[in-house]
């Protein structure tokens, strides 16, 4: 692709990845960087691999406000938010705290079931045209409702996606029990579940490798790993990308795909976006004698079920504002405890592999900016608990936002 107009895409999680097939196959020359070996090794890698195509509710909501004080003293196992001081954190939290308005949280819901049914469709497209296999499977879920509270907020929320579209049932414990009969195991209370039948399981580690394959294949473009973008500057029209390594590269459009990190290019040029790391984590057992099919999210643990196939993926609980890269051994300890008490036949929690931590990009209303930050400097970051499910949708937003080669930046 001599002579063709070139994009820059920083970051090669599954956002950035998605964000270079569009691109590509709209015209521009893309290049990917990654600070890591492969694509899809941070956020990407060790998600809860679950395509949540009917489940957007947004974070913040009317139900978190009194729960919240629990949550900054770290009382609350299954959502902390940090105490440091941080001028940019206090500031997401006000922001954050303003969307928990039972408007706010209707917008914001409804926004992302929008986009994650865009992305649905998205990948349906791709996938047509691109034979790729990501152990894609669709095993629908139910979250499971614990209290006569969350049965309460469910119901309105289950009516409002569907109004919008959504296929989803709100029901009795028996009839949760019926679809998937490991519930019989459900430690605690249940009063109820909602089921998405339409929701999905996929590797997404895996259908990044394989999209960038075809990337290579098909679009030319390039993959530069283990190379880390320092600084961004605009000179003469284009964009400067200074690496660690020492090596500028130039280009007509920038994609900054780095989600909580993109603040450290973004302070220099008084651009910063209001995103802040929530860290997750999870890990794999082999599945126990009473293992569920259909994936699962216990609602006020904060934890989802994916089953593998003869191993349990385990993932969730948050850490609000930890931007720490190390596995705390206590919170894993922590998760792992909250599953067996949710599930306890539903692994080997005894047999537990090795755990794994990665940050989430929040924003303060759960969607993510997919925006024209200055000339030829394009945003798709925060996605939060949703950029496997989101990636898709996002990826075609922006390509019709950065338009084909020949069309300017203004």
């Amino acid at each position: 692709m001599e002579g063709a107009r070139k994009a820059l895409i920083i970051g090669g999680g599954i956002i950035g990845v998605t964000s270079a097939y569009t691109l590509a196959r709209n015209g521009w020359a893309v290049t990917i960087l990654d600070r890591e070996p492969r694509v899809a090794m941070g956020a990407s890698l060790g998600n809860g691999r679950q395509l949540s195509y009917s489940h957007t509710n947004a974070l913040a909501g009317p139900g978190l406000i009194p729960r919240m004080p629990a949550q900054l003293l770290g009382m609350d196992d299954a959502f902390r938010i940090s105490l440091r001081p941080s001028l940019p954190l206090f500031a997401w939290l006000v922001r954050f705290l303003c969307n928990c308005t039972h408007g706010a949280f209707r917008a914001n819901t409804l926004a992302c079931l929008q986009l994650a049914q865009e992305s649905r469709a998205a990948l349906d497209e791709l996938l047509e045209t691109h034979d790729i296999g990501f152990e894609r499977r669709r095993a629908g879920k139910l979250v499971l409702l614990r209290s006569n509270r969350e049965l309460a907020a469910a119901q309105g929320s289950a009516a409002l996606r569907q109004a919008a579209g959504a296929r989803l049932a709100l029901l009795t414990p028996e009839q949760a029990l019926e679809i998937e009969p490991a519930l019989i195991q459900a430690g605690g209370p249940l009063v109820g579940a909602i089921h998405s039948p339409d929701d999905e399981t996929g590797n997404c580690s895996l259908f990044a490798d394989e999209l960038l394959a075809k990337l290579q294949a098909h679009y030319g473009v390039d993959f530069l790993p283990r190379e880390e973008a320092r600084a961004i500057t605009r000179n003469g029209g284009a964009w400067h990308v200074t690496l660690g390594s020492g090596k500028s590269l130039e280009c007509e459009r920038l994609v900054l795909a780095t989600g909580h990190e993109a603040n450290k290019l973004l302070r220099p040029l008084r651009l910063g976006l209001p995103i802040q790391s929530m860290k997750g984590y999870s890990f794999t057992a082999p599945t126990g004698p009473s293992a569920p099919v259909i994936s699962v999210t216990d609602n006020s643990r904060r934890i989802v079920f994916t089953n593998l196939g003869g191993r349990m993926l385990v993932a969730g609980i948050a850490d609000m504002g930890n931007a720490s890269a190390q596995v705390d051994a206590r919170r894993l300890e922590t998760m792992r405890q909250a599953a067996q008490a949710s599930l306890p036949h539903a692994a080997d929690y005894d047999a537990m592999e090795s755990g794994w931590a990665g940050h989430r990009p929040m924003t303060p209303n759960s969607l993510p900016i997919i925006r024209e930050l200055a000339p030829g400097l394009m945003a798709n970051l925060g996605h939060g608990m949703l950029g496997w499910t989101l990636a898709m949708g996002s990826a075609e937003r922006l390509a019709r936002m950065v338009g084909p080669p020949g069309q300017n930046s203004n």
